[in-house]
């Protein structure tokens, strides 16, 4: 079990950390995390993608940017035949299978994951309408110039 892996840690040590979890179901082990990191579950949805999509294990080892080797090779391979699941802990009290972390899911608890991507999403659009609206704002200035 580990807990709030991502705690006081940067993005690339996280990513090590995702490593680490992924020799460890390698060697066998079951891993249970709890996180609020959106890094750790990008990690878990490219990884469910890939396995979709038929992924090789170059891709995940591109995924954490490691050379090839047989130990990294080996870890890759083994990270595509892992099942990974996600659960949502709803206020309530409920839990929800968010498994496939589809962005597009009608269930906004997955689309969300959690509650997890909505802020970042809603702050790209926020941005977005702002420059949008001063790039319409000088269009307009610069239009009505002689």
């Amino acid at each position: 079990m580990i807990e709030e892996l991502e705690m006081g840690l940067h993005p690339n040590a996280i990513s090590v950390v995702m490593l680490l979890v992924l020799e460890l179901l390698h060697r066998g082990y079951k891993v249970c995390m709890s996180t609020h990191s959106p890094h750790v579950l990008d990690v878990v949805w490219a990884l469910q993608v890939m396995k979709r999509n038929q992924g090789s294990e170059q891709d995940v080892r591109d995924l954490f940017s490691l050379h090839a080797n047989p130990p990294t090779r080996a870890v890759a391979e083994s990270a595509l035949d892992k099942e990974y699941r996600a659960v949502f802990f709803k206020r309530d009290g409920t839990t929800a299978d968010i498994s496939n972390l589809d962005p597009g899911a009608e269930d906004s608890s997955e689309a969300g994951w959690g509650g997890l991507s909505e802020f970042s999403g809603n702050v790209g659009d926020i941005v977005a309408r702002v420059v949008s609206r001063m790039e319409e704002q000088k269009g307009t200035q610069h239009g009505a110039k002689p």
